[in-house]
């Protein structure tokens, strides 16, 4: 099967299961904050997942880790995706898209600053983003590293469900900061190089 195939199955199941599992519940107020937590938590994974995409793919190359740095932009893609589900069943079901109530809170700020930037970055997740933009595309895109300390912080603080255990935290802060660590020493390298 073709790997950008199983890219967009694995994006559709995880989506309909999130919904299917929300279904067995029949206490409507319980099904929303399943529903939005299940996708909030997926989005941030996601996003943990795609910066983690090159450090695995340095460790160790080999044909799977070859096609999710090939198929990096879809996983990309479909993080954006579970974030535009949650943005949405938060402002639908908690708000009814009253805005004025949704920019209330300074976390649900933050939420929306980071949906902002997965907004910006999959509308020029494309080749001819890149030639327009030429050095801005990298620019825009270094963006998701503040687009995940936002999520972070928006997640800790309202999160309902999954960010609720300490062991979660732990293991999400340790992960985010083995990405910064990693791009801030690359980034060293690479400007290292560049001066000799």
């Amino acid at each position: 099967m073709d790997n950008k195939l199983k890219i967009h199955l694995t994006g559709i199941i995880l989506i309909v299961l999130i919904f299917l599992m929300g279904s067995f519940i029949s206490n409507p107020q319980q099904r929303a904050t399943i529903y939005i937590s299940s996708f909030g938590f997926l989005a941030l994974l996601s996003i943990l997942f795609v910066l983690f995409i090159p450090i695995i793919y340095k460790l160790k190359k080999n044909s799977f880790t070859n096609s999710l740095i090939t198929n990096r932009r879809w996983i990309g893609i479909y993080t954006f995706v579970f974030a535009l589900i949650h943005v949405f069943l938060v402002a639908n079901l908690f708000f009814k898209f009253n805005i004025s109530k949704i920019v209330e809170n300074p976390y649900r700020v933050l939420g929306l600053t980071a949906f902002v930037i997965l907004v910006l970055m999959a509308m020029t997740s494309n080749d001819q983003s890149m030639k327009i933009l030429k050095k801005n595309w990298k620019r825009l895109h270094f963006l998701i590293y503040p687009a995940l300390i936002l999520v972070i912080i928006h997640s800790f603080n309202l999160g309902l469900i999954f960010v609720k255990s300490l062991t979660v935290k732990i293991i999400v802060i340790t992960l985010a900061l083995i990405i910064i660590i990693w791009k801030i020493r690359n980034k060293f390298v690479k400007d290292g190089k560049n001066t000799v």
